[in-house]
């Protein structure tokens, strides 16, 4: 069984693991993708026009809860694509991060790197919900052919390294989705009025996606996480973060990626992509 912690008298579940050195396999977003100001992104996220995160994805929609398996990082990665896939004009297609996580957990419920993933994403796919049963342990073996071959519907085709707030922020208002990890404690759904977290420092024990982006009373930026912790924790599911107070410690043990764009909806053929 992988880590579990205790919030307001409910155990919710983790699995993040720390690997033994950064990994650096994928391109960094800053040499990529589009790098904004911080007025150009202030602009962008203040335009009466674009709708945030948490409105776009509603919360009884999209948020979905692990249970008390480790496999946050394949409900992270998995919904990371689900809403890159609508986000570029694709029908969704409800993905699994039991399935997902099944693709990288080695068998084992005890957790799996950020890192295995993005590249099982890329290179594996997500399979679809409805093949998979939810909040429960599996491993690759116990995946059903329709499992696997639904997998070719859902791959990641455009994914960077994140090494950097600006990336980090950037890479959001650009409509990118993003994979962070967290060091979540017991205090981690306590939010403030601004539905921010309590500063947490850590090695990182979390994985959540984050979708949005905005500036902060002070200037600076905070990041809008979609964790996999069902409705009743947090914001209906949601909270913000920031660098300073969330981030600085975990980056620097694991790198964080930035998704744009994912498999086209009417083809099975891997490469294809809008």
């Amino acid at each position: 069984m992988s880590e579990a912690i205790l919030i307001d008298g409910v155990q919710y579940g983790t699995g993040l693991l720390v690997p033994t050195f950064k990994p650096k396999t994928f391109p960094v977003y800053g040499d990529n993708g589009p790098m904004f100001t911080k007025d150009q992104i202030g602009k962008i996220v203040t335009d009466p026009d674009r709708v945030a995160g948490s409105r776009l994805f509603k919360p009884e929609e999209w948020i979905r809860s692990q249970g008390n398996v480790g496999s946050c990082n394949g409900q992270a990665a998995a919904h990371a694509l689900e809403r890159t896939q609508v986000s570029r004009g694709i029908k969704r297609r409800r993905l699994s991060g039991e399935g997902l996580y099944a693709l990288i957990n080695g068998g084992v419920d005890q957790g799996s790197m950020l890192d295995d993933g993005m590249h099982a994403l890329v290179n594996n796919g997500a399979p679809e919900e409805q093949y998979v049963p939810v909040a429960r342990f599996f491993t690759q073996r116990q995946l059903s052919r329709d499992a696997v071959e639904s997998m070719k519907r859902n791959k990641a085709h455009e994914c960077y390294r994140v090494e950097t707030e600006d990336e980090l922020a950037s890479g959001l208002a650009a409509g990118f989705c993003g994979v962070v990890a967290v060091h979540a404690t017991n205090s981690y759904g306590r939010l403030d009025g601004r539905g921010v977290s309590p500063p947490a420092s850590g090695v990182g024990n979390h994985a959540v996606l984050v979708h949005d982006v905005r500036l902060s009373p002070s200037g600076g930026y905070e990041f809008e996480s979609a964790n996999s912790w069902g409705l009743k924790w947090g914001n209906r599911g949601h909270n913000w973060l920031t660098w300073a107070s969330h981030l600085q410690s975990t980056i620097k043990y694991h790198a964080f990626y930035l998704i744009r764009s994912a498999g086209f909806a009417d083809s099975d053929l891997p490469g294809v992509i809008l």
